[in-house]
């Protein structure tokens, strides 16, 4: 079995190969003037490979495609650290695509497993055929906490798994927020269960994109007369001056990871996935 990296994980890609003894595939990758991506592989591929692509962008997935192409059916499993497009896994609204399907249908046919991180919604397994994975980051990305007795909260309900994880890891407790609406123009935002006034707290969830959630959760926490708080993500996102948000509300320290490959990402998931790949 080899490896080969898609061209949004030059970094990660060699680091899972190197965590499993694989040899990597050379990989060329080209844009022409006119934008039209070009893959050619280095050389002639005639046993199974593990595909490493996040997908960040429209560009990233088709670099995707064209990789599971070049393969001509040698492409056994596919790791998609960050699976773009899965918040738009239903029809919010009538008349809209459900992207996450749309990616699962063009690469279902050429794998047998997908592998993903902390996917937004797992419910997105359902469009494969193919045996899907979703792994964890966050016992990883806990070994960067340094707080103390911090309390480990989610923005919402549906990141309370996360903060579950993280608690276990520190051995403290765990929440997640609520909104209160007060009025039309008054909504306040507090812990569920547990008070936050002079305890550190830690903001856990799977992706900033725009960092608007957390930083008035941060803003609301510091009210309300939290201590240090930091924000712990798998996937940094982080459009446009989201990262400089969260430090403008308050955050003490934004921890992420290397699922899309940024200068912040300080905790690297190459061994979650080739744990996982070593014993599957």
């Amino acid at each position: 079995m080899k490896l080969v990296c898609g061209k949004a994980s030059q970094y990660l890609g060699p680091m899972i190969a190197g965590e499993l003894g694989l040899e990597l595939v050379e990989t060329e990758f080209k844009v022409f003037p006119d934008g039209e991506q070009y893959l050619r592989l280095g050389e002639e591929v005639d046993e199974s490979c593990i595909v490493v692509q996040t997908i960040f962008s429209d560009s990233d997935f088709f670099n995707l495609l064209l990789i599971l192409d070049a393969l001509e059916g040698n492409a056994e499993k596919l790791v998609v650290p960050y699976f773009g497009y899965a918040r738009q896994d239903k029809k919010f609204n009538e008349g809209e695509a459900v992207s996450a399907r749309v990616i699962a249908n063009a690469v279902d046919r050429y794998i047998s497993e997908v592998v993903t991180i902390d996917v937004h919604d797992e419910g997105i397994s359902r469009f494969f055929n193919s045996d899907f994975v979703n792994l964890t980051a966050f016992r990883e990305i806990s070994r960067e906490i340094d707080l103390t007795d911090p309390l480990v909260i989610a923005p919402d309900g549906g990141a309370e798994e996360l903060a579950s994880t993280v608690a276990e890891e520190l051995g403290t407790d765990y929440d997640y927020l609520v909104k209160d609406r007060k009025s039309e123009t008054e909504v306040s935002i507090q812990p569920k269960k547990l008070e936050v006034k002079g305890r550190d707290v830690v903001l856990v969830d799977d992706i900033v994109s725009t960092g608007g959630t957390m930083s008035e959760a941060i803003s609301m926490l510091k009210d309300q007369g939290a201590g240090k708080i930091d924000v712990a993500v798998t996937h940094s996102v982080f459009a446009r001056n989201a990262l400089s948000r969260l430090y403008f509300n308050g955050a003490n320290k934004v921890i992420s990871t290397n699922t899309i490959e940024k200068s912040i990402s300080s905790v690297d998931v190459s061994p979650v996935v080739a744990e996982y790949l070593k014993d599957g």
